[in-house]
C-alpha cells in the first residue's frame, strides 16, 4: 500500500507552530498481504497541529521506489529518495488540512470531499477520538502479542472496526477493519509524543523538484 494516495485538503481554521508531535510506526497484516512484501513493511509517521503531516516508507527494490511524503500546509512534496526527485503540490485552499486515512483499500477518495466520508475520517494518529466520537464503549478486551487491551468497536456501513490500545497514557496498540471474509489490521510498533521538530517538515533537499500537474 503506497500511502502517497492520501494528499487531499481539507478544512484548517488556523496553522500554528505546535508544541509536541505524533510518532507513530505501523505494520499492516492482512490474507492477501505477503508477509515479507512490500505492503507489510513498517511505515513511520509524524503528525502535528493541523497542517502538518510526514510519511516515511521503506526502500521498494522491486519497483525503485524509496518513497518520503511531507505535508506542511499548503505544500506538499512526493519524494522518491532512490531516484532523488520530488514532485510539489500546492493547495490551492482556501482551507487546509493534511489527512492520513487508515483504511483506504477499496475506498474512493477522488476528493477532499470524499476524505468527509466516516471511513476516511478514522485516521492515524486519531483513532481514540474517532471512537470516542462515534460513542464506542471501552470493554476489556483479548491479551493481543502479551498484552492486556481495552478494546472499542464500532460499525461503519458494512465494516466492523475494532480498535485495541494499551498502557497508560491509552494509546493505540492495534486496529482492525473486517467487512465480510476480508479483514485488515495494522499492529502499532511505536506510538508516542515527541517535542514538534520543524525539520522533519521542511522542504526536502538534495532531490530534483517538479511541480505536480493539477
Amino acid at each position: 500500500m503506497c500511502l502517497f494516495a492520501l494528499v487531499l485538503g481539507a478544512p484548517l481554521l488556523a496553522q500554528e507552530t505546535p508544541q509536541t508531535m505524533t510518532k507513530i510506526v505501523v505494520r499492516l497484516e492482512a490474507p492477501d498481504v505477503p508477509p515479507d512484501g512490500f505492503a507489510a513493511k513498517p511505515k513511520t509517521m509524524y503528525r502535528a497541529g493541523v497542517g502538518y503531516c510526514r510519511i516515511e516508507e521503506l526502500p521498494d527494490e522491486k519497483n525503485d521506489i524509496h518513497g518520503l511524503m511531507i505535508i506542511n500546509e499548503p505544500d506538499t512534496w512526493m519524494v522518491n529518495l532512490f531516484t532523488k526527485t520530488a514532485q510539489h503540490m500546492l493547495d490551492p485552499g482556501p482551507t487546509f488540512n493534511c489527512r492520513m486515512p487508515i483504511f483506504v483499500f477499496g475506498e474512493e477518495v477522488k476528493s477532499g470531499q470524499d476524505l468527509k466520508k466516516p471511513m476516511m475520517s478514522l485516521e492515524f494518529g486519531r483513532e481514540l477520538a474517532y471512537f470516542e466520537a462515534r460513542e464506542a464503549r471501552a470493554t476489556e478486551g483479548p491479551v493481543l502479542q502479551g498484552k492486556s487491551t481495552t478494546a472499542y468497536a464500532t460499525k461503519v456501513g458494512d465494516s466492523q472496526l475494532f480498535l485495541f490500545t494499551v498502557d497508560a497514557p491509552e494509546h493505540p496498540w492495534a486496529i482492525m477493519r473486517q467487512r465480510g471474509d476480508a479483514r485488515e489490521m495494522y499492529w502499532y510498533t511505536t506510538y508516542e509524543q515527541l517535542p514538534f521538530d520543524s525539520k522533519l517538515f521542511d522542504k526536502p533537499t538534495d532531490v530534483k523538484i517538479g511541480e505536480a500537474k493539477p
